[in-house]
């Protein structure tokens, strides 16, 4: 019985969760599987073959390549190639079907280790662990790593609540993005996409369609004290991580990264090519900036910092208590300065910090962050329902320098001009809003609304001395003329002052689950075999189909009335109604055989 028979009679008595998780494993959801024997001849295809070994490990492979495994002591690993169809019990041993054994044969043609090597080469030598005074310098160098990078995955997912980032169609962000995500966290632009792969593990970023949007879960994850904003990033590195790369990383706890663990990973996956040591880099660099890794300074290589190590092996709680001695400790007071900055002698706390931000501008948001009021900052804030003395009573609060004089002046100027502009819906007579107006008792402030270019899109015009109107909803206006730092408010119909909040970008639509591996399932379902016997019958009618196509020779073996056997050269010529028409190449005639006397087809290259 051929691999592709026994295959696929195993194949058809498999529930459908577990064709649905193997199709998905072997990568095989393709529409031009049609039967049992289709999919038993995709995953016998080396390249099929090849695909699944790659993720095999050393001790596995050298195990399945052995063949002679008890199934009942087998490895969770070994049993896992079983469920992969790369092998299958014979006899109560795991045995690799014939198709793995010969592209296991072939792997030294490829550069790839051989049967015997797999099992015959050691591992390469793990570094001996660090001295007290290398650990005391990687963990302030991981300290300084896992701050920056905290910090700047906060300062992106801020960014993209207000707006999304483009993702090109051939990856990465586009360069505008990339540039105002690099001046809002501080970083180079080129390593805007790695926050952002750090801030998609972590759930707080997310790509729908071509754009990048902040997540419902960033909002809070902003507000979690430092220390737990960086476990829950490194968190997510570490459940990203494939569990053989976890495995490895783990056997290598507080010893040398970089060449060593490509090293080592290189001989434990020996057929994980490029794609493993591509993604093992990513990890590496990842890591890296997390600060679980930190450079050792003796030898310019990265070892595991002491929460690195904590997370490895205790998991994220340890490695927050860890990474809380490390880091500087949050701040909740603050120096107001004569130059309108606002300058905080730490990382501020959460809740401090985006009330601060409600007010000011950032100007930077590293250990020491600074802000900056302005007119615009301040009319900001009043239209997001602050109050000149609810500011004051903020800054008394968190200041220890007082409130600055040119501060005080600013917030009386800013908030007496406040409102000289107010803002409103057009309702129709339907009750449906018809456009929006601007208005104001100032008529050059009007006109300079008017011809501002940056306001040019709203198409504003006068209809009297005192009000513009313009085609769009009264939240685009309003939130136009703010950007643009005029004195806005906007009314009710009544005319008292509303409170408009700003909309968030809607959060991207959950991803439609593919239903392609489950209508496969279903396909193959529906191709009519059930059983054993129907199997071997179809698999009988499926190489007398190929004969026909081909126009091929094969043996046919008959089961005679009295029970002897005869062997017919045959081309058959059509399959139908339980019967195989062909023409007998040896005796020159056609004949007629009923399928079920049918027990064996093969192929014949020549017939004497």
């Amino acid at each position: 019985m051929s691999d592709t028979l026994a295959l696929a009679g195993r194949l058809q008595l498999e529930s459908d969760d577990a064709l649905v998780w193997l199709l998905t494993a072997r990568h095989l959801a393709r529409r031009d599987l049609r039967d049992f024997f289709d999919l038993a001849d995709a995953l016998l295809t080396p390249d099929s073959i090849q695909d699944a070994l790659s993720k095999l490990d050393r001790p596995t492979l050298a195990a399945l390549a052995a063949g002679d495994t008890p199934v009942s002591t087998a490895s969770s690993a070994l049993t896992g190639a079983v469920a992969l169809m790369l092998a299958h019990d014979v006899e109560a041993q795991v045995t690799p079907y014939d198709s793995v054994v010969a592209v296991l044969d072939s792997w030294p043609n490829l550069g790839l280790p051989s049967v015997a090597e797999l099992s015959s080469v050691t591992a390469p030598e793990v570094p001996a662990p660090s001295s007290t005074e290398q650990r005391a310098v990687v963990d302030r160098v991981s300290a300084e790593r896992a701050l920056a990078t905290t910090v700047a995955v906060t300062e992106l997912v801020i960014a993209l609540e207000t707006t999304p980032a483009r993702e090109l169609a051939k990856g990465g962000v586009a360069v505008p993005d990339a540039k105002r995500l690099s001046a809002a966290t501080g970083l180079a632009a080129d390593d805007v996409n790695a926050i952002i792969r750090l801030a998609r593990l972590a759930g707080l970023a997310q790509r729908d369609g071509l754009s990048w949007h902040a997540t419902a879960h960033a909002r809070r994850w902003v507000m979690l004290p430092l220390a737990e904003r960086w476990g829950q990033l490194a968190a997510a590195w570490l459940q990203a991580l494939p569990t053989e790369i976890a495995g490895v990383l783990r056997g290598m706890n507080d010893s040398y990264w970089a060449q060593n663990v490509v090293d080592y990973l290189r001989w434990l996956y020996p057929a994980g090519g490029e794609a493993l040591l591509s993604e093992t880099n990513h990890l590496l660099d990842d890591a890296d900036r997390l600060g679980i890794t930190g450079a050792d300074t003796t030898t310019a290589m990265n070892r595991t910092s002491a929460a690195g190590n904590a997370l490895l092996v205790d998991g994220e709680a340890a490695a927050v208590q860890t990474m809380r001695h490390e880091l500087p400790p949050e701040v909740s007071t603050v120096y107001l300065q004569h130059d309108l900055t606002v300058v905080a002698p730490g990382p501020l706390r959460p809740d401090l910090d985006a009330t601060l931000r409600a007010m000011t501008q950032i100007e930077s948001h590293q250990v020491a962050s600074s802000y900056r009021f302005s007119s615009g900052s301040i009319a900001k804030a009043l239209g997001a329902g602050y109050s000149a003395e609810s500011i004051r009573a903020f800054l008394a609060e968190i200041s220890v320098t007082g409130i600055p004089q040119p501060l005080e002046y600013l917030i009386a100027e800013s908030s007496a001009r406040y409102g000289l502009l107010r803002a409103g819906r057009i309702v129709a007579e339907s009750g449906e809003q018809a456009g929006s107006y601007v208005r104001s008792d100032d008529r050059s402030l009007l006109h300079t609304v008017a011809v501002d270019q940056s306001l040019s899109s709203l198409g504003l015009v006068f209809v009297n001395p005192l009000r513009l109107v313009s085609r769009f909803e009264l939240e685009t206006v309003y939130w136009m003329l703010v950007d643009a730092r005029y004195p806005v408010i906007a009314e009710a119909e009544s005319g008292h002052p509303t409170t408009l909040t700003r909309s968030q970008p809607a959060p991207p639509a959950p991803a439609q689950p593919t239903h392609t591996v489950a209508e496969l399932v279903n396909r193959l379902r529906g191709s009519g075999v059930q059983g054993n016997a129907d199997t071997e019958e179809a698999w009988l009618v499926r190489q007398l189909d190929a004969a026909v196509k081909n126009k091929s020779t094969v043996l046919v073996t008959v089961t005679m009335p009295n029970g002897t056997e005869v062997v017919f050269p045959m081309v058959p010529t059509s399959v139908a109604s339980g019967r195989m028409r062909g023409t007998d190449q040896k005796a020159g005639v056609e004949r007629t055989l009923p399928l079920a006397s049918i027990t064996q087809v093969a192929a014949a290259s020549s017939v004497s």
